[in-house]
């Protein structure tokens, strides 16, 4: 009799465990750059941008990331055009161009960037009461994977 109860015991302990073990074997699928959280926010996600294929996103290309404007007079506002191309296969959007001081403006393009067109960003220097070697990062942030992209102007501000 113990021997039975003990054989139901053992039995029913098995059929509990089959039970849970066949309910935790959900497939996990790997997940890969372009399955990013599902977001309204297209530079944060531009998979959201409608009609993108997940495998077409928009590509930014500088022609150059850093300019050295080399020897100046302090006092003068120096400028320079980065100028990119749009060689990606869906519609680029730049939301935001940040800069590391306030010596530095940057000014950009608003609008919608399409496959294979170009646009300049432009960056002015403000070298006023700043003499000697400057580096400044611009960081500009867009709807491309990765989304942010860092320039550079440097230079050196002689006094007058």
């Amino acid at each position: 009799m113990i021997l039975n109860s003990v054989r139901h015991f053992l039995f029913s302990l098995f059929l509990v465990a089959l039970a849970v073990s066949s309910c935790n074997h959900e497939e996990k699928k790997p997940v890969t750059a372009n399955q990013n959280t599902l977001s309204g926010d297209i530079i944060k996600n531009p998979n959201t941008l409608e009609g993108t294929n997940p495998q077409k996103l928009p590509e930014i290309t500088f022609e150059t990331l850093e300019h050295d404007f080399g020897k100046i007079t302090e006092g003068d506002k120096v400028e320079y055009d980065f100028k990119f191309t749009n060689t990606g296969e869906a519609p680029l959007i730049i939301s935001e161009v940040q800069v590391s001081c306030g010596c530095t403006t940057p000014s950009w393009p608003k609008g919608v960037i399409k496959p294979g067109e170009s646009d300049i960003i432009k960056v002015v220097y403000n070298s006023k009461d700043r003499q000697g070697t400057f580096s400044k990062k611009i960081v500009v942030t867009s709807n491309t994977y990765p989304n942010q992209t860092a320039l550079k102007i440097s230079g050196v501000a002689f006094k007058k």
